[in-house]
């Protein structure tokens, strides 16, 4: 009789060490080296985290899956150091009052020639766009989705709500702003494109404001499902800077 094979359980069976330990290490360790051990432990560590993000931004439709807030800009709501799980949008998918702009440059106008922001209380402001005479109302802590985008003006991902979503001939933009933020990331005074020699054509505002131009939905991430508190606030301690935004 051949002796008794202990069985494995399902917790066993999903962990992907116990196969580095039974398929990997008797090739490359056989002498079993502590050192030589970790450093396999650790490599496949990397391979294991990053077929899962994958696998995570995979099934959330998008290619970051998890993103941490780095400033206090969406305080109450949410906190530096904050992990937000995302997932991935089309226009449609975006809850925020929408205002429909068919035949304005929208991509290529400020948030001046769009529209007058009036204040309409404290923190609360009203939008009127100039095309069509709608009013839209922002309040200082909204309930439409909050969005992650690429501000390629500040170099940075920046989490803040969709105060307002616009449809122009096809194509969708968002107007956002942090919930602790006293003015729109749109509200950006003068906007003009220059051309430098050195640099190109650059983008200069009468304000420093993260985004001059409203939001391509292409510049946007997704949206947030969920937020974990503080997780990530060790990884901002040991790597990152607190960018203002």
């Amino acid at each position: 009789m051949h002796p008794s094979k202990e069985k494995k359980s399902i917790w066993t069976k999903l962990d992907p060490f116990t196969y580095v330990d039974e398929l990997i290490m008797p090739r490359v360790n056989p002498w079993n080296n502590e050192i030589l051990s970790w450093i396999i432990y650790i490599i496949f560590s990397f391979i294991f985290a990053f077929a899962l993000y994958t696998l995570f931004g995979f099934i959330l439709q998008t290619a970051s899956p998890l993103v941490i807030v780095v400033s206090g800009s969406m305080l109450p709501t949410m906190a530096r150091g904050d992990v937000v799980v995302l997932h991935g949008v089309q226009g449609v998918d975006v809850y925020a009052p929408e205002v429909i702009l068919d035949g304005v440059d929208v991509e290529n106008s400020s948030l001046k020639d769009l529209a007058t922001i009036t204040p309409s209380g404290l923190g609360d402001w009203d939008i009127t766009f100039h095309a069509n005479g709608q009013t839209i109302h922002v309040s200082q802590k909204g309930t439409s989705d909050i969005v992650v985008y690429y501000s390629s003006h500040k170099n940075l991902e920046i989490i803040h709500r969709a105060v307002v979503k616009i449809k122009s001939d096809g194509k969708y933009y968002v107007l956002t702003k942090g919930d602790n933020n006293p003015s729109l990331d749109q509200d950006c005074g003068e906007v003009s494109d220059i051309f430098f020699p050195a640099d190109g054509i650059q983008t200069i505002t009468d304000k420093s404001c993260p985004s001059p131009y409203p939001v391509s939905l292409s510049d946007v991430k997704g949206k947030a499902l969920f937020w974990v508190p503080y997780v990530g606030y060790i990884k901002l301690l040991l790597v990152d800077s607190f960018p203002a935004s």
